[in-house]
């Protein structure tokens, strides 16, 4: 062996260890990162270097477009190139999926030189080979990338090069698969995670500005867009919220629209909505910035008398200055969904409220007229008993004062009812004798038991003096008789009792009725709290609960299934020192 062919022979085992390490250096360089930038960065220089090349290029195919494009160009000004199929080296390649290796650009037809022209490079040897997607059972494979060597150093590229580059190409079309198949999976991540976090904001917040603008600020860090607004309806007015990269929030409301605009009929002519909801965008965009391109229509048809629209706008991408993706699409029909859903339940919520507070206007409405037949029977039972001829001049002067009291309680019941909703104290407290107090009370309690089989007992033991508003009380004390007549339905056992215990007077109402049920028992003296009466309303316990905590008194309850029911109100005595007026 000469020396001769000895260098020969190393120089062509360097040239094998090299090209050796070069593709342990793309196989590495696969492996490395699925980030597509990336990945065509680290894979392109290695090729380069490979194939003793000037510079190389990855086109990746875009299908829809019927284009190649390209991000990378190495050793050039160029940073994108983007050709149709057909056109030039690789655009012929991309169109025929068959490889092309030229010794001489400019002396190939299919050569375009514009790009040379542009950037003042000189092509001259160019290497071109199609980059397939992986085979898949029973599918015909597609074309993904075409990869471009231009200008070997050495000369032209052989039929050694051709080989190595396609064995490169098919590593490199299963890194791309596996680098798409990761960007699908993390756009598919941040769809879930943007629908749970939108759901969160929907559930957890009650305010549609704050909903709407918390879902706007979400959507412009995900689309990486420099603005977004919308325009939605509220109480007959649309308003305009925009949100900008920087986080600043403006929110406006816009002038009344037409009825030539929104006419209030569009329900009863659908013919007519896509022609309103053109006039709609028209009119939107008036109102918001020139820069926001993308714009979406939101039919809201969850109200029952007519149509609004709600309107989402939408700027270039901060980055690229280019539209959203198709993609991005996808997120945007997400936002779209969820806008409307918490226009929706913003339109539910409100309509929600305004319905309890007729129903809350309409339990108390309820609960005067209720409480108002009470002393109204008062005074019809005594002018009856006024008309009968056996009445003595002291009886009727007895029942005329009465009638007189229960007059001032109608009067003074509507007022209390009233102090009771807006939380006012509303006692007037003086000196005044428990028997004072029985006496008024026994014949209220003897006019409402007429015509019943019900048995009265009253055992008055107390003489002492309270501090009290006598009205309030007795009112008090009649509200509980009035709940055990309605709980004994006209048959059985009423008693009354007072008696002193521990400085205390303490009034006593009993019945034998079937009792209070047990899930109400522990919330008998709250607000609406009722069970088993045909027209309670539940604010009697209620009110008399409030009256008795005024004259610092207490009002507690003994009741069992079928035991009947006690009530126990413990008023504190007169004391002349501790109230002096």
């Amino acid at each position: 062996m000469t020396n001769e062919t000895l260098h020969q022979l190393k120089s062509i085992l360097r040239q094998k260890e090299k090209e050796l390490y070069s593709i342990q250096k793309i196989g590495q360089a696969l492996s490395s990162t699925l980030n597509i930038d990336d990945l065509l960065n680290l894979v392109m220089k290695e090729i380069t270097f490979l194939m003793n090349a000037d510079r190389s290029t990855l086109y990746l195919v875009d299908r829809r477009k019927k284009e190649i494009w390209s991000k990378i160009a190495l050793k050039a000004e160029v940073k994108e190139i983007r050709q149709k199929f057909g056109k030039g080296i690789s655009g012929y390649v991309a169109e025929t999926g068959q490889k092309i290796n030229i010794l001489d650009a400019y002396h190939d037809s299919r050569f375009d030189p514009s790009t040379d022209k542009r950037t003042g490079y000189r092509t001259r040897s160019i290497l071109c080979i199609p980059v397939w997607e992986p085979l898949s059972m029973g599918k015909k494979p597609k074309l993904m990338a075409v990869i471009q060597v231009l200008n070997k150093k050495t000369g032209s590229f052989t039929e050694e090069d051709e080989g190595i580059l396609e064995a490169i190409g098919s590593e490199v079309s299963i890194a791309l698969a596996n680098a798409r198949l990761y960007e699908q999976l993390k756009k598919k991540f941040n769809e879930i995670d943007l629908l749970y976090d939108f759901e969160q904001k929907l559930s957890g917040g009650y305010k549609i500005n704050e909903i709407l603008q918390s879902i706007l600020l979400r959507t412009l860090q995900t689309l990486k867009s420099k603005k977004i607004a919308i325009v939605y309806p509220i109480d007959s007015r649309y308003h305009l919220l925009s949100v900008d990269e920087k986080n600043q929030v403006k929110s406006d409301i816009l002038p009344e629209m037409d009825d030539e605009i929104l006419p209030p009929e569009i329900l009863t002519k659908p013919q007519r909505l896509k022609k309103i909801e053109n006039a709609f965008k028209l009119e939107v965009k008036k109102y918001v910035d020139p820069e926001l391109k993308i714009f979406r229509i939101l039919p809201l048809v969850f109200r029952e008398d007519r149509v609004e629209f709600a309107a989402l706008v939408l700027s270039d991408q901060v980055e690229t200055g280019k539209r959203t993706s198709i993609s991005d699409n996808q997120i945007i029909g997400i936002v779209e969904q969820k806008i409307s859903r918490a226009l929706e339940l913003s339109f539910l919520r409100e309509r929600l409220i305004q319905q309890e507070r007729l129903f809350t206007v309409g339990q108390m409405m309820s609960t005067i007229v209720h409480d108002l037949r009470s002393p109204l029977n008062t005074i019809s039972g005594f002018m009856e008993l006024m008309l009968e001829k056996e009445t003595t001049a002291k009886e009727r002067q007895d029942y005329s004062n009465i009638i007189r009291l229960e007059i001032q309680s109608i009067a003074n019941m509507t007022r209390e009812i009233l102090d009771f909703a807006k939380g006012k104290t509303s006692i007037l407290p003086r000196k005044i004798s428990v028997i004072d107090i029985i006496k008024r009370f026994q014949m209220q309690v003897e006019q409402l038991f007429r015509n019943t089989e019900i048995l009265l007992k009253f055992e008055s033991a107390s003489k002492r003096l309270i501090y009290a508003d006598a009205e309030k009380i007795s009112r008090v004390l009649y509200n509980i008789a009035k709940n055990a007549k309605e709980a004994l339905k006209g048959k059985g056992e009423f008693l009354f009792r007072s008696f002193d215990e521990n400085g205390e007077v303490v009034f006593q109402i009993s019945d034998n009725g079937p009792g209070i049920p047990e899930e109400i028992r522990d919330r008998l003296f709250e607000s609406f709290v009722t069970s088993g009466k045909e027209s309670g309303t539940g604010l009697g316990l209620a009110i008399a609960k409030k009256i008795i905590d005024e004259h610092e008194g207490k009002i507690e309850i003994k009741s069992g299934k079928n035991k009947g029911t006690t009530f126990f109100i413990k008023i504190p005595e007169y004391q002349k020192e501790k109230n002096i007026m």
